[in-house]
């Protein structure tokens, strides 16, 4: 809106001085000669002169004309007054004033009476008088001024008018339930945080109905097989009433109780992960520190969690907690699929660090990547194995707005999967450059892209 206002500021003070100054310009010029009146004036004048001095009978008089002809290109002539026919009020006006101005198609043309002679003094022009009313030239100047000013205004005006057309149309067609719509943004466009704006909020719009079709789809699906579990136990403890069956099917609902809680637990920590509600704590963490603390407090496994730190200290800025939730859903998918080891590494260079994430498990397929990172979708690996489908897509959902984005592949070195949260590093620490290269063959697919 800012960009529009200064624009528009820009456009009417620009044009005013410009048309302003381009016609002061115009009007400052000469004209070419005298215009009509004034040349009518003259005539006027030159013709009643020559009435009073060739009002004779010389016999030069018939010489002077044809010279006077010869050099001027109004002409002149005398005719006798009884060959000047005019109507009655034209002939008494025209005795009275001795003078009188008529117009024909070959021009304007004036006669003077000679009372002497009476004979007529005729002066023929090819001068027209103008048929439209007369306009002044500060009227015919201020007209072209308004009209260049509105010409210019148009010709601002028409992109923004194109591009509040567009901007109704995407909003009529988004309204109806057309979600994927959004407004083609282009930076020299006078509304382009506005348009932005409106694409930031359909994304979120159309990600918010996607999570709530994923998390209808979840709880309708998910919760129906502890929920008949539970229905069966109850059952089965009104059938029975020897106290070890009881008990082995209290435990049965235990569990199937701890399964639901941990599945409306994950649902509810899913949905409250929204960049609207969510005001993170940056703080500038030492990787090689923060890393080797979480891994001692992640509690026991059977699986063997091996750390290599960077050779040099990597500070990021980060908050913890969100960065915390990272690194645990991907130690606890590696300990989930893991056989028998993780291998927890960190790789840098001067711009960006890297948390390497390994197991020794079967590992994911290429063909499977962009599906499990979506809520509730398992890849084919992980049939059998506990969880609900939430843990990647958490991390790939804090990811997105806490500028720490994942990325998946295949480890050379233990054969399962790879996982890679990649970060900014702040410029006040550095690393040498090898660093970088004896990490990235951990991983394969493109290492470069850090």
């Amino acid at each position: 809106m800012r960009k529009l206002i200064l624009s528009l500021v820009f456009v009417v003070l620009v044009s005013i001085a410009l048309l302003g100054w381009s016609i002061s310009q115009i009007a400052s010029e000469p004209s070419d000669g005298p215009n009509l009146n004034e040349r009518i004036a003259a005539l006027q004048l030159l013709g009643v002169d020559l009435s009073r001095s060739l009002d004779t009978d010389s016999p030069r008089l018939q010489l002077y004309l044809k010279r006077w002809n010869s050099v001027n290109s109004e002409k002149l002539s005398i005719a006798e007054l009884e060959r000047f026919p005019l109507p009655e009020p034209l002939s008494s006006e025209f005795k009275k004033d001795a003078y009188l101005m008529l117009e024909s198609d070959e021009g304007i043309s004036l006669h003077f009476l000679m009372p002497e002679t009476q004979k007529v003094l005729n002066i023929t022009t090819s001068l027209h008088s103008i048929d439209s009313p007369y306009i002044s030239r500060n009227t015919l100047f201020t007209l072209l001024f308004y009209i260049g000013l509105v010409a210019i205004l148009l010709i601002w005006v028409a992109p923004l008018i194109k591009q509040l057309l567009n901007l109704s149309k995407t909003t009529h067609d988004f309204g109806l339930g057309r979600l994927e719509k959004r407004i083609p943004v282009s930076k020299s466009s006078y509304i382009f945080n506005i348009e932005s704006e409106f694409n930031r909020m359909a994304d979120r719009i159309a990600q918010l109905v996607d999570d709530n079709k994923l998390l209808s789809r979840a709880v309708s699906h998910d919760l129906k097989t502890p929920i008949a579990r539970l229905r069966f136990g109850i059952e089965a403890l009104e059938e029975t009433q020897n106290p070890e069956l009881q008990a082995k099917y209290f435990a049965r609902l235990n569990r199937d109780l701890d399964n639901m809680e941990e599945l409306v637990s994950t649902l509810l920590s899913y949905a409250r992960l929204d960049e609207a509600n969510i005001q993170p704590n940056l703080e500038q963490i030492e990787l090689n520190a923060w890393v080797k603390s979480r891994l001692e407090a992640f509690g026991q496994t059977e699986l063997d969690i091996d750390f290599v730190p960077s050779s040099a200290p990597v500070l990021v800025e980060s908050d913890p907690i969100y960065l915390a939730m990272q690194l645990g859903n991907l130690l606890s998918n590696a300990e989930r699929f893991g056989k028998s080891k993780i291998r927890v590494s960190l790789a840098s260079d001067d711009k960006h660090v890297v948390i390497v994430v390994e197991d020794d498990g079967e590992g994911i397929k290429q063909s499977e990547v962009e599906k499990v990172i979506q809520p509730f979708v398992r890849g084919s690996q992980s049939r059998g194995n506990s969880g609900h489908g939430m843990g990647l897509a958490i991390v790939n959902r804090i990811g997105t707005w806490m500028d720490s984005k994942l990325s998946i592949h295949s480890s050379p070195s233990l054969g399962g999967a790879c996982m890679r949260l990649k970060m900014k590093r702040l410029k006040s620490d550095e690393s040498p450059m090898h660093d970088v290269k004896r990490r990235n063959s951990r991983c394969e697919l493109e290492s470069k892209k850090m």
